[in-house]
């Protein structure tokens, strides 16, 4: 009755339901879970494993975005930044819809990952979807400045996924580029929150910059970026041969680049400054897990 229900909505909208999912993360936790794939193999993955981490992943990511869209509706809807979202404006109704469609792909997910994956690639993507709306959305970000921190551990796991989907060796390796991920969060999110620290003051979401203000955060901000350098090179030594001459240039510029748009932030803690920042850091782990991947492929 409630798929039937839900497939007569009137006012359902497959835009509005896309929305729930936030789309525009996807892409970036699928190219990290493929190029894990690539760097742990030093080859393109069988077929049948990045389906599965497309697929299983792409799927159990969308779950976990719906079920934060649904959970946070009401937050969402006292935040200038947004409240037009489909749940707040009330575009979806009842809200019920949307969890209903999150239980459905995050089941499409781990059943495909399932299917498609071993068992140990499998949990990680499980762990990420219940760490990201166990940990992150319902217990750390209402409650502490370090919910970023540690809820970036989400991300960390689809790294993890795709290293173990293909390979069980090298667990340094693969711990490095879910540190990676780890360590790159809180520079990125902290830097948007500098632009919209207002809306989490006024619905009190403790967001470092809301908290200790913008221009402390970006103290914050170039520490955790000085912690991340380090981590990317220490990729460097499992890439012998032609890939270091690869990697260890392009890794060094995009941090120097990104440490750059950090201290000018630090500098001048404006919003301009933090929206550079932020949309630099935005492409960095793309980039890098870019040349990680020719690297290992040469």
């Amino acid at each position: 009755m409630q798929f039937e229900r839900f497939l007569r909505n009137e006012r359902m909208s497959l835009s509005d339901y896309l929305h729930l999912m936030k789309p525009r993360i996807i892409p970036l936790l699928l190219f990290v879970g493929v190029g894990s794939a690539v760097v742990a193999g030093h080859s393109v993955p069988p077929l049948r494993v990045t389906l599965g981490i497309l697929l299983g992943g792409g799927l159990t990511s969308a779950g976990s975005l719906a079920v934060n869209s649904y959970l946070e509706r009401g937050i969402d809807a006292r935040m200038n930044r947004t409240k037009g979202r489909p749940l707040p404006s009330g575009r979806i109704m009842p809200p019920a819809n949307a969890l209903f469609l999150a239980a459905v792909l995050l089941f499409a997910g781990f059943l495909l990952s399932y299917l498609l994956l071993n068992l140990v690639a499998t949990l990680f993507i499980i762990l990420g979807a219940t760490i990201y709306i166990s940990l992150y959305t319902i217990l750390l970000k209402p409650r502490t400045t370090w919910n970023i921190v540690l809820g970036g551990s989400a991300g960390s796991c689809a790294a993890l996924a795709g290293w173990y989907s293909v390979t069980f060796s090298d667990p340094l390796a693969a711990g490095l580029l879910g540190a990676l991920i780890f360590v790159w969060t809180p520079s990125h999110f902290w830097s948007l929150a500098v632009i919209t620290e207002e809306d989490y003051s006024a619905v009190g979401i403790p967001m470092l910059p809301s908290v200790v203000g913008a221009g402390r955060a970006s103290r914050f901000i170039v520490a955790n970026t000085l912690i991340l350098i380090p981590v990317s090179l220490l990729l460097t030594p499992f890439f012998p041969g032609t890939g270091l001459f690869i990697y260890l240039p392009a890794a060094s510029v995009m941090n120097a680049l990104l440490l750059a748009t950090n201290i000018k932030l630090l500098l001048s803690p404006t919003k301009s400054n933090a929206w550079l920042a932020f949309k630099f850091s935005s492409p960095y782990l793309a980039i890098v897990f870019t040349f990680a991947m020719v690297a290992a492929l040469v």
